[in-house]
């Protein structure tokens, strides 16, 4: 008796039919480590443990494509990628593993006499399928009717694949279904136990290395945060906007035949204006996605090679058209720095953190998905500006832009995984003015000043609290929030400047702390998720605390039994 499941988001019901069972059998079969691109992901998941870890494809299918054709394309493709056909195993060490030979469980749903919509079969594929990336890499789910196929959706775990390789997918499921002569296996090709294998050998180890040492002068230098703003009060949550208008696909194209770069980097270009204005920067680092894909290899290459790379864009005394300049080639400039390993990276900012007392968001700023010959996946166009809104999962990330669209409607989403401090309002209100700045750009090359006035953004309000302490924008109050809980119950004070020395803490010692060393380790447990905080750039401990702790003059009046921690050393006096 097949059981009858129903799709809660849509009230509609599909009727489960007996799984398709689909054997594979690939060239060979194999063990070996990650790839840098796997070790990227596999790192992603262990930090952030609710993210599901897939991603989700909706079948090309015309019109009466059988039940075969869908099963013995999936055949293929299992045999032509062993990513397909790979489990991961987190180690230590981490490792993949090929199998030569198995099968594809694939969940059906009888559809009646009804349409299908792709969001409930994937709901459905949600609710049937096994949920864990490392172990099951690709998952599909068919609504049938008699032997031909309605709808399909499939799920593809990050670890085998990013969006690129996805991309790939897609391209050969559709042809493969439309030319069944050339469903076979084919010669051999670029694998992961293959790219794993490059990675160890020079050039690529040399390539590497070279971009470890970009990453440690970027952690030398940056802010701790891109993007930093006083908390409301709110809970802190996450949500995306997304911004779809026509008229700025228009504007974007009249802007491409005039300056000669790509749609990605003029909005790119946008962006970078946008959040310069925001923020009240005129240079920034931020961070990229890097494709990682510049070789014939990896043209078909199914795989996960994404990783992210650090962008300088300097957009000082510049034009909008100089500042789509910039954009294009700080993202050339920084796709030579995005492929590394993941954990030396780590070490690198571990290092870097404890010196300079601050907690890194390595979320990609900008993820430009308009490359590869990816196709979003089919909406109907809004007749003007819309934007629209959808929950995400939890992620440190204060703002993350992804570009999922750029000719006939620019589709662009912004996220935030802190609602407490960027506002729905505020997303709005950035995609909005970056829209406008397209639109104006589309009929002149801006000046900085016209590109000031036709966004309507002013920097981000900043009070007496706030400080720009080695490039990082922190509240003292948040500060001296972080050195009372951590520190407690030692009376403590943090302030903003002694004697021409940035953000110094006086402490009495105690049991647990007799070092300033030790005052520092405490402070930097207590510090993440505070995006507006960082720790002193020094730290004096005395025998003991004044009567009014926040009298600068009594704490400099104290015997001093221990100081340091920072660039410095020696008494602030």
């Amino acid at each position: 008796m097949p059981n009858v499941s129903t799709a809660l988001a849509h009230e509609l019901t599909l009727t489960e039919c007996e799984p398709i069972v689909v054997p594979f059998q690939g060239d060979r079969a194999g063990d070996g480590p990650l790839t840098l691109g796997q070790l990227n992901i596999l790192r992603w998941l262990d930090a952030f443990p609710d993210s599901h870890g897939w991603m989700r494809w909706e079948l090309e299918l015309p019109e009466g494509t059988g039940l075969d054709d869908v099963t013995e394309t999936f055949a293929v493709l299992l045999a032509r990628h062993e990513g397909l056909r790979s489990t991961y195993a987190a180690g230590p060490p981490p490792a993949q593993r090929v199998a030569a030979a198995g099968e594809l469980v694939i969940h059906r749903f009888d559809a009646g006499t009804r349409p299908v919509e792709a969001a409930e079969l994937g709901h459905l594929l949600d609710t049937r399928a096994p949920h864990s990336p490392k172990t099951h890499p690709l998952r599909v789910a068919l609504a049938t009717r008699g032997g031909k196929v309605l709808a399909g959706v499939m799920d593809l775990s990050h670890l085998t694949a990013d969006f690129l390789g996805l991309a790939v997918f897609g391209r050969e499921f559709a042809h493969l279904l439309r030319h069944p002569a050339d469903r076979e296996a084919g010669p051999a090709r670029h694998q992961p136990l293959d790219q794993a294998r490059a990675e160890r050998r020079a050039p690529l180890a040399r390539r590497t290395a070279s971009a470890l040492t970009a990453w440690e002068s970027v952690l030398n230098r940056a802010p701790h945060h891109l993007y930093t703003a006083a908390s409301t009060g709110a809970p802190r949550g996450s949500v995306a906007a997304e911004l779809c208008s026509p008229a700025a696909a228009a504007a974007l194209a009249t802007i491409e035949a005039r300056t000669g770069s790509g749609l990605p980097a003029i909005v790119l270009a946008a962006v970078c204006i946008v959040l310069s204005q925001r923020t009240g920067r005129s240079a920034g680092d931020f961070l990229t996605l890097s494709s990682n894909r510049y070789d014939s290899r990896s043209a078909d290459y199914l795989g996960t090679l994404v990783q992210s790379a650090p962008m300088r864009v300097d957009l000082a005394a510049m034009s909008f058209d100089g500042c789509v300049h910039q954009a294009w080639l700080a993202t050339v400039k920084a796709g030579r720095h995005g492929i590394y390993d993941v954990e030396e990276r780590s070490r690198l900012a571990a290092r870097a953190e404890h010196r300079r007392g601050v907690r890194f968001c390595f979320e990609p700023l900008f993820n430009n998905l308009v490359v590869g010959g990816i196709d979003s996946p089919p909406q109907e166009a809004p007749a003007g500006t819309t934007v629209t809104w959808a929950p995400m999962v939890d992620t440190d990330v204060m703002l993350r832009f992804d570009l999922f669209a750029a000719a006939e409607t620019l589709r662009l989403r912004l996220w935030t995984g802190h609602l407490d401090r960027v506002p729905k309002g505020e997303l709005e209100r950035i995609l909005l003015a970056i829209e406008n700045l397209l639109l104006s750009a589309a009929s002149e090359d801006l000046s900085r000043p016209r590109m000031d006035e036709v966004t309507g953004l002013d920097p981000l309000p900043r009070d007496g609290d706030w400080l720009l302490v080695d490039s990082c924008w922190i509240q003292l109050g948040d500060v001296q929030r972080l050195l009372d809980e951590v520190l407690a119950p030692l009376p403590a004070r943090v302030f903003p400047e002694v004697r021409g020395e940035p953000l110094v803490a006086f402490l009495a010692r105690g049991p647990r702390v007799r070092s300033a060393e030790e005052a520092h380790t405490l402070c930097m447990e207590g510090l993440s998720h505070r995006p507006t905080a960082m720790t002193p750039r020094r730290y004096v401990l005395c025998d003991r605390a004044p009567d009014d702790v926040t009298d600068l003059d009594a704490w400099l009046s104290r015997p001093v039994v221990a100081q340091g921690a920072g660039r410095t050393t020696g008494h602030p006096g």
